[in-house]
């Protein structure tokens, strides 16, 4: 494990069991003793691997960043690397790593798809949300679950731009479509790597919505898995994220808290987006 690797590993450690979601650089530097440098290379590393949300800002010099907020793939790998340390009786974990700058896709991306996302992911003025389904559902009428969940993030935005004025955000809101044809996928992976929130109703465990969920983690996008009431969690390993139960086709959602939930997410989301630009 490399100098970086292990700063970042100790400071992930640092961050779970800190058990908080945002720190500020000084704050982390009091945690870790590392040196600005170090400490935003470190923070960089986990930004790269999708394990913290950085949030850059004017003035934080020496440091290259304002603060982090740990992400459900930060708490996932750290119980992941506890898990390999105990079985394995190591005494480092080795975290994972992907390119900074992909030079291919597994979906035949054209350079006016690679476009298509970075215009996207640039847009510090419009959050992009993307919802896959199940065409129809004996759990939900897919019509309804539509509109009742664009209405939720629409009252959120607007519930944002009433108390920030200067906030200014658009809903950009797109229900991914049906069917897994070359082309069509190209244009599927094309809308969820550019989306900046990524919501996927699997109470029908559809294997088409639930590849749609890898190609969101895969990527980074912030996934927010749905699911009828009493429905069960689809039978793979992405016990890092946070599941949202709804009811009567998500005219009711199951967490009282959702809606201040929803509107701290899109504001980091925003707040990220618009430091990238910077």
């Amino acid at each position: 494990m490399n100098p970086i690797e292990a700063n970042a590993y100790r400071l992930l450690k640092l961050i779970i069991e800190g058990d908080k979601e945002q720190y500020d650089n000084a704050t982390l530097q009091h945690m870790s003793s590392l040196s600005p440098r170090d400490l935003s290379d470190a923070v960089q590393y986990l930004s790269d691997i999708g394990a913290v949300e950085v949030t850059k800002a004017l003035g934080t010099a020496p440091f290259k960043f304002h603060s982090v907020y740990l992400e459900s793939r930060g708490r996932y790998l750290y119980h992941e690397m506890q898990s390999r340390e105990k079985e394995q009786n190591e005494t480092a974990a080795t975290l994972p790593t992907r390119p900074l700058n992909p030079i291919g896709s597994p979906y035949g991306f054209t350079e006016q798809d690679w476009e298509t996302v970075t215009l996207q992911k640039e847009e510090g003025e419009t959050l992009y949300v993307v919802l896959g389904i199940q065409f129809e559902s004996s759990f939900y009428d897919s019509n309804l679950l539509v509109k009742n969940i664009e209405a939720v993030f629409q009252n959120a935005v607007d519930e944002i731009n009433k108390t920030r004025p200067d906030a200014k955000i658009t809903l950009d809101f797109e229900k991914l479509a049906a069917g897994l044809g070359e082309h069509l996928f190209n244009q599927i992976a094309r809308s969820i790597i550019g989306a900046d929130i990524a919501i996927f109703e699997t109470s029908d465990l559809n294997p088409n919505v639930m590849l749609e969920m890898g190609v969101a983690l895969t990527w980074g996008v912030r996934v927010v898995p749905i699911k009828a009431i009493g429905r069960p969690s689809p039978p793979s390993d992405i016990s890092g994220q946070t599941w949202v139960e709804h009811e009567d086709s998500a005219k009711m959602i199951k967490d009282d808290k959702f809606d201040q939930k929803l509107r701290i997410m899109i504001e980091r989301v925003i707040s990220a987006k618009r430091s990238r630009l910077q």
